[in-house]
Formats: structure tokens, C-alpha cells, sequence
């Protein structure tokens, strides 16, 4: 507490200028909804005089000087900026304040005099040393208020919360609190252990505690003291002593944050067998099962997990584009074939790549009617692992959500549904018995924003489209809404129906460092290279040497175009 007296200038001076005020209590996050019209704080006059107001400033961020109101000697007054509210709810009078609205995570409030002279100021917080919202404070419904108003009310530790039930409910919670009168919290510290000190020997001598826990020694008889240093014992997680030996009823707390044993010792009576030990056991961490995709990826009659609200943690490789911008979107299957789906809004420390095994710790759920965990966290186990194809796809169904599929020879159901701008849009196939194929081109794939594919897009079913299963069916039973989620441009580029171009055809050299050589003498027009992933890597006008210098090691084909025809050729870098 800072309390700043005035100069005696004068041998005659007013009560008033020798007046001291307390900040004694505050109300800065009342449990209502809206505006905080039951904040106040409380002022408590210390002397022996009343106090005139009138005058005074009180200030957080903003400042306000009183127009009227006194303190009587040795009494409480709450400031508030809606006193009509405070007297119909909590029943009591106020003196009114206009601009001062107290901070819900703690800031300095202060009162001066007339002459601006600083009375008084507390920095209160909603943490630290300071009552939060799990001991009643911070919108809890208790007020904080000052144990003992003679104390250093700057130390949060000399604050607690209020114990007095006002008798009224605000948004169903109890409003606890001492406004224009005593407080009621408690500071006195209260150990969770007790060990007795007397007759040369600490009572009981072995406890077992958890971590942050404490203990309270105390001598009842004789000349001791107690000295768990690390310089006595420096296996000790860390030190603890009340100094040296002393007789008398003294009293010494410790609180014990570090797991760990701890021994200790009377430093006159350690000869005389006159020691002990304090074991601090460790939080127990809940363990998170691991359980296989197709444990926890099975459906109800209304489509839902069966696993719903089960935490616990699934290993898969990762398949199709990440469709979230700042987070985590993809689908996981494993070693078996089942597959899920996996979310986070943020990206967890993970950089996401195709082909990577991870395990993941979520909470099963599903959205719109897709299967996936909510990921609380993610562990990177390999990367450049196979993806799982399924081809020759007949139809969208639950048994296709989140694995990668292949459609039987479709075409565009109608073309003018491609949107170019760049936006997530979805598209219709069909093929030829009339099954419909909905494809959602999702703005973060690299296909946003372009031009439609050629293929598909006349009377023949020439196309074979890749995708993700995926599922957007918002009511129960979830048994609509199936659509698939292409990755790639390179995904609508695997087509039927397109002859093969004739002559011959080479490759050097094979593998390949820097420049790949074809050898040709057929006519072509372009090339399109993919990775063994199916994700386009390189595309261009045709040249007999093509640099793949920046290529990463592994197996590619180049696709070359000519007109409607196209030749495969295969190649390792």
C-alpha cells in the first residue's frame, strides 16, 4: 500500500488533509450480463474524523473528481457509477462516480486528495498473487476484498474473496459481498499437512504429499529447527529451512511445487536420529489410449460415431489436400484401409505433406455428418509413405468418407457449374448408368482458380476424377450429401477413351540427375509430370530435354500430349 501523507506546512491544519483513506474492496467483474452496472469500490477511513469527499479524485484509466459525499470515522463507502443499481439490487448506497469501469483482468485503481496528493492505490489482477475465478473472484460472484485493512493492501496476498451471501442472485449466481461494511475474507494461511516438533523428533517423521501441497511444522517443545537445504541434503529437488534452532512456539510453513523425496533434519538432534522425509508425489497424467482407425471410425442408425466424445489417439498416413488455410484439414488411413478424418483450426506444430504417418490426439466427432477427431495435438512418425487408391468407384457412400477414391469414366454433368475465381464451389460427374459424382473444389487446393479441365467436358466419358471421400449432410439420418475433394489439377487428368500416341519412344538416362532427354520423332505438343503421388510437379511446352534438377528422389511419369492422344513414359530421379 502506498499511503502518501501531505506536508505539514502549517501547525494548524484540516482533518482533511491528514485524512487516510483504504482501498478495502473492489466489485470488477460482477456475474451480469451486459454492462457491469454492480462495480464499485470500496473505500474504508482509517481515522478518527469524518472524511469529506467532495473533491477527491478516483482514477483507473480514466479519472473522476467527487461531487459530494462524507466517510464517517472508522466506516466503509462504496464509489459506484450506477448507484440506482446498486440500491436496487444489492440494497445498499452508493456515491456516485461517473467514468470509472473497472478492468475484468485487473489494473491500478487510486484515490488522491483535492491537491492531488495520492491517498492511496492498489493494482489489483484477476491471477497471480490475486483471488481468480476459481476461488470466486473475476465474475465468480464474490467481491475481493482487503483481510485486514491495516495490512499492505499492494500484495494480493492480503486480499481474499468475500464470504457474505448479500442474498441476491444475478444471472443465477450468489452475489457475495460487504459493500459499506466490514469484510468478511479470510487470508489465514491453511497447511494441508501438519508435523509436530518435541521431544527430539519431528511427528509423524515420513509424509507423502502431492505436489503443490504444503506443510506446517510446529515446535511444541524443545530447541529445534528444521533444515532440508541443499547444502545438508543436495538430492533435495529444492532447499528448505526456517534457519537456525531456536525454542519457543515458532511456526514454519513450506509449500512443495517439485515432485520428488526431500529429507530434512534437526541441525542440534540430527545425531540423535532427529530427522524426516517429505516424498512430494507427482500430477498424475491421464493416459490417452491409442486405439486403430476402425475401432472408432463405425456409425450409428443416424449416421453418427459410435465413438462420439472418446478421447484418444489414432495413427494414419495423411491423404488429400490440407483444406484449411491456418489449421489442419486432411484424411487419415491406416495400414488396414480405414480411414477418418482429421481437423484443427490451428496447425499444432505440424507441417502438413501428403504421404506422412502421424499420430494424432483428438476427441472423435464428426461435422455435417463426416467422421474425424478434432486434434488437440500431432506427432510426425515418417514421411514419403504410399497412398491408398481406390479404384474403379461406382458410387459416393459412407464406405468411401475419407479414403482416397477413383471413379469409374464419368463426364460433367454440366459445365457452366466450374467457377474459375478462385472461391470453393462444388461440380457434378456422372457416368454413363446416371450416377451422380458431386466434387468439391475447395479454395485452398491449387485447382481454385482454374480454367475447367479438357476432359470430360464433351458428350464422351473420358474422364477418371481422384478425390477424397468426403460428407455435408446437416440433419439426421446423415445418409446424404456424399461428395469427393480432388487434390490436385492432376486429379482430373487421368482420363478413358484418349488414343495413344504412335512411334517411339525413349527416355535418358534412367535414372536421372539434371536433364531428361526424349527421343521422338512423333509430333508433340505439350507435357504434364507427375510424382508417384499423382501431384503434378512440372507441366510445359514440349522440349526433348527437360531440367529435373530440383526433382526430390523418387519414381515420376511425364504425360505427353499431342491433340487428343497422349503417351506415358516412366522414369526414376
Amino acid at each position: 500500500m502506498k499511503r502518501i501523507l501531505p506536508f505539514l506546512a502549517f501547525l494548524l491544519i484540516s482533518a482533511m488533509a491528514s485524512a487516510q483513506l483504504v482501498i478495502s474492496e473492489i466489485s470488477y467483474n460482477p456475474p451480469e450480463s451486459g454492462t457491469d452496472s454492480l462495480e464499485y469500490i470500496e473505500l474504508y477511513n482509517e481515522t478518527n474524523a469524518t472524511i469529506d469527499l467532495a473533491g477527491y479524485i478516483i482514477e483507473d484509466n480514466n479519472a473522476d473528481t467527487i461531487i459530494a459525499g462524507s466517510i464517517p470515522a472508522g466506516e466503509y463507502r462504496i464509489l459506484a457509477i450506477n448507484p440506482t443499481a446498486i440500491m436496487t439490487v444489492l440494497g445498499v448506497e452508493s456515491i456516485e462516480i461517473e467514468r470509472i469501469a473497472t478492468n475484468n483482468g485487473g489494473e491500478r485503481v487510486a484515490i488522491s486528495d483535492p491537491s492531488g496528493n495520492l491517498i492511496d492505490e492498489v493494482t489489483y489482477d484477476d491471477g497471480e498473487d490475486w483471488p481468480d475465478f476459481d476461488a470466486g473472484a473475476d465474475g465468480g460472484g464474490a467481491t475481493v476484498e482487503l483481510c485486514d485493512v491495516t495490512s499492505d493492501n499492494s500484495l494480493g496476498s492480503n486480499w481474499g474473496v468475500s464470504t457474505n451471501d448479500l442474498g441476491v442472485m444475478v444471472n443465477g449466481v450468489a452475489f457475495l459481498g460487504t459493500p459499506n461494511a466490514a469484510n468478511s475474507a479470510s487470508c489465514e494461511f491453511v497447511p494441508d499437512y501438519t508435523v509436530e516438533v518435541s521431544n527430539n523428533k519431528f511427528s509423524p517423521k515420513d509424509i507423502v504429499i502431492n505436489e503443490g501441497e504444503s506443510v506446517r511444522w510446529i515446535n511444541v517443545q524443545g530447541f529445534h529447527n528444521v533444515n532440508g537445504s541443499t547444502d545438508i541434503y543436495p538430492n533435495n529437488p529444492e532447499g528448505f529451512t526456517n534457519g537456525a534452532a531456536a525454542s519457543g512456539s515458532w511456526v514454519f510453513d513450506f509449500t512443495f511445487n517439485t515432485a520428488g523425496v526431500y529429507d530434512y533434519q534437526c541441525d542440534p538432534h540430527v545425531g540423535l536420529g532427529m530427522v524426516g522425509t517429505v516424498t512430494v508425489m507427482g500430477a498424475v497424467e491421464p493416459t490417452i489410449p491409442v486405439y486403430d482407425i476402425g475401432l472408432v471410425n463405425t456409425i450409428d442408425a443416424d449416421g453418427l460415431p459410435d465413438s462420439s466424445g472418446v478421447e484418444c489417439v489414432v495413427e494414419g498416413v495423411v491423404h488429400g489436400a490440407n483444406l484449411s488455410g491456418s489449421g489442419l484439414q486432411f484424411a487419415l488411413i491406416d495400414e488396414s484401409g480405414d480411414a477418418i478424418g482429421m481437423f484443427s483450426n490451428a496447425d499444432l506444430g505440424y507441417t502438413y505433406a501428403e504421404g506422412d504417418l502421424i499420430k494424432v490426439t483428438g476427441f472423435i466427432g464428426h461435422f455435417n455428418g463426416l467422421l474425424q477427431t478434432s486434434a488437440s495435438a500431432v506427432e510426425f512418425v515418417s514421411g514419403g509413405n504410399p497412398l491408398q487408391l481406390i479404384g474403379n468407384v461406382t458410387v459416393l457412400d459412407e464406405s468411401t468418407e475419407s479414403k482416397l477414391v477413383q471413379t469409374v469414366a464419368v463426364r460433367f454433368s454440366d459445365v457452366s457449374q466450374w467457377d474459375d475465381s478462385g472461391s470453393s464451389f462444388n461440380v457434378d460427374f456422372e457416368s454413363e448408368d446416371g450416377t451422380v459424382f458431386t466434387a468439391r473444389i475447395d479454395g485452398d487446393t491449387e485447382i481454385a482458380g482454374t480454367e475447367i479441365p479438357g476432359f470430360g467436358t464433351g458428350a464422351a466419358y473420358d474422364l477418371l476424377l481422384v478425390g477424397v471421400g468426403g460428407q455435408f449432410d446437416n440433419s439426421a439420418p446423415h445418409d446424404e450429401g456424399y461428395q469427393m475433394f480432388p487434390r490436385y489439377t492432376s486429379d482430373f487428368s487421368t482420363f478413358l477413351g484418349v488414343a495413344e500416341l504412335e512411334g517411339s519412344f525413349s527416355v535418358y538416362p534412367n535414372p536421372v540427375s539434371d536433364i531428361l532427354n526424349i527421343e521422338t520423332e512423333t509430333e508433340i505438343d505439350s507435357y504434364v509430370m507427375y510424382n508417384n503421388m499423382g501431384q503434378q510437379v512440372a507441366n510445359g511446352k514440349f522440349q526433348r530435354g527437360i531440367d529435373v534438377s530440383d526433382l526430390m528422389s523418387g519414381v515420376y511419369r511425364v504425360t505427353l500430349l499431342a491433340g487428343n492422344k497422349a503417351k506415358v513414359l516412366t522414369f526414376i530421379k
